[in-house]
């Protein structure tokens, strides 16, 4: 697991978000609202004649800067070809390995234009259909991207690696931490035979789940790619069906019906739904504990 460099964060103060913007070239107007983020600082300016944009500061260590670049490119030749999502801004002063990526102190971060949509509470056939011909879209760029400095998404990265913080830290109570062990080194061994020696894995979204698919009258935009991975694609598809196992049935025939408009699915793949629930509730116990002694993640 990446340290966690949580206390540089305290740092970043309004004025230092103001002088990354004025520095760029933009006329912010002193309008700054804190938006949802647990893992980054990200924030809505407000600019003098000019539409807002969003300001996101990377968590320091936890990602490197090639690792980022890799994320803006993906975004970049998913823009090109009409997929919706929010691409980052050109920057004045960038880095040399990114125009989209700059740097203040030992935060990276980098501009994207304001998004207007929302989250739908339920998502309709029709929306259904429109998302699987947007991530089957997707999904055919993230097949010939090639993604060198993103996690493969593996037993060993999500799990191993994870299971090896947990038992090492303090939050964990002593007299449950042999049980707990047990437990997850049994499920990582029970998941290990289905992951993905004979299964294509491509880029792709990574974090695909209702709260990072906003809408409005053009149709769904896919936000935050931050967790961005290498993996078959079944991974950006099994968060996006819920309730009863025949509700969850009649979804998949419809979002698949619109997906294979472009792109065959490997339906055998949908084995693995249960094994990648499991090894991401397994990183999320891991990602709480990197995170808990941070006030604001405490509080939220």
């Amino acid at each position: 697991m990446v340290q966690d460099n949580r206390f540089h964060f305290e740092a970043l103060f309004p004025e230092t978000i103001f002088k990354t913007v004025t520095v760029q070239g933009f006329r912010p107007n002193g309008y700054l609202t804190p938006l949802n983020s647990y893992e980054n600082r990200v924030y809505e300016i407000g600019l003098e004649d000019a539409t807002p944009i969003v300001a996101k500061y990377y968590r320091p260590g936890r990602w490197s800067l090639e690792a980022i670049a890799e994320e803006h490119r993906f975004l970049s030749a998913l823009r090109e070809v009409e997929i919706p999502v929010v691409s980052p801004l050109p920057l004045l002063q960038h880095l040399a390995e990114a125009e989209t990526i700059s740097q203040s102190g030992d935060i990276f971060y980098a501009f994207f234009p304001k998004f207007r949509g929302r989250e739908h509470d339920e998502i309709l056939n029709d929306d259904r259909r429109w998302l699987g011909r947007t991530l089957g879209r997707l999904h055919n760029v993230g097949e010939h991207f090639q993604a060198r400095h993103r996690l493969v998404l593996s037993p060993e990265t999500y799990g191993t690696a994870s299971l090896e913080f947990i038992l090492t830290q303090t939050f964990l109570p002593t007299d449950l931490k042999k049980n707990i062990e047990a437990h997850l080194l049994r499920a990582l061994e029970l998941i290990r035979p289905f992951f993905f020696d004979k299964l294509k894995a491509i880029a792709v979204h990574g974090d695909c789940h209702p709260g990072n698919i906003l809408w409005n009258r053009d149709g769904p935009c896919l936000v935050d790619f931050d967790d961005m991975v290498v993996v078959p694609p079944v991974q950006d598809v099994w968060m996006l069906f819920y309730g009863s196992r025949e509700e969850m049935k009649e979804q998949r025939e419809i979002f698949f019906e619109g997906y294979e408009m472009f792109r065959k699915f490997d339906h055998a793949t949908l084995r693995l739904t249960e094994p990648l629930r499991t090894l991401r509730m397994i990183r999320h116990a891991a990602w709480i504990g990197q995170r808990y002694a941070e006030g604001a993640f405490k509080r939220a």
